[in-house]
């Protein structure tokens, strides 16, 4: 499946870190915090597994919990990434929609592996704000400010290690936001 798009860009930038990370390591596990199977589907098809666990908190899916097969599962109960330990975290445009991020990190420290990336994500150059948001999904996103997010995780000895941008336009945000507006990727890394 060819993806279209920025999507090539962000796994590009995925598969990068995830060699990175594998180097020398005898297994490399990922959160991927409200994704979707679709996603690992086809980036399988890319890179070897050998040496990946991704494990996909998606709270829609519709079982508990399921193991698709030796590298990868998902579920839907939060109970589940309380028991385990990551190596990266992945907000993969996910964290907008999440009313209390901040105090879910804080409350769940689980979440905060050594690594945090943030893909295709909306973020505002001033201060955070609501928008409602114009693609499949039709409604709010809590747009951060990439300052404050940057300062959130400084404090806790995490360190931007790559950043980049997309076309503000696929951020889907109301044209008066667009302006302060950037769509961009974050890498986060603390020893």
């Amino acid at each position: 499946y060819v993806e279209d798009s920025f999507y090539n860009h962000v796994r590009d930038i995925l598969s990068l870190i995830i060699f990175k990370l594998c180097d020398g390591k005898k297994s490399l596990k990922i959160l991927d915090y409200g994704s979707n199977i679709l996603t690992w589907s086809n980036f399988k098809n890319k890179i070897s597994f050998d040496k990946v666990e991704v494990s996909l908190y998606d709270p829609f899916y519709l079982k508990e919990y399921e193991k698709i097969d030796k590298n990868i599962k998902i579920f839907s109960n939060f109970e589940f990434i309380k028991k385990s330990f990551f190596d990266l975290t992945i907000f993969g445009s996910s964290s907008q929609y999440i009313e209390n991020f901040y105090s879910l990190l804080e409350d769940n420290k689980e979440i905060l592996s050594q690594n945090i990336l943030f893909t295709h994500t909306p973020f505002s150059l001033k201060e955070n704000f609501i928008s409602s948001q114009f693609t499949g999904y039709k409604g709010s996103q809590h747009v951060r400010s990439v300052n404050s997010l940057k300062e959130f995780f400084m404090k806790r000895n995490y360190e931007l290690v790559f950043k980049s941008v997309i076309d503000k336009n696929y951020a889907s945000v109301e044209e008066a936001y667009l302006k302060q507006t950037i769509y961009a990727n974050l890498f986060f890394s603390r020893d």
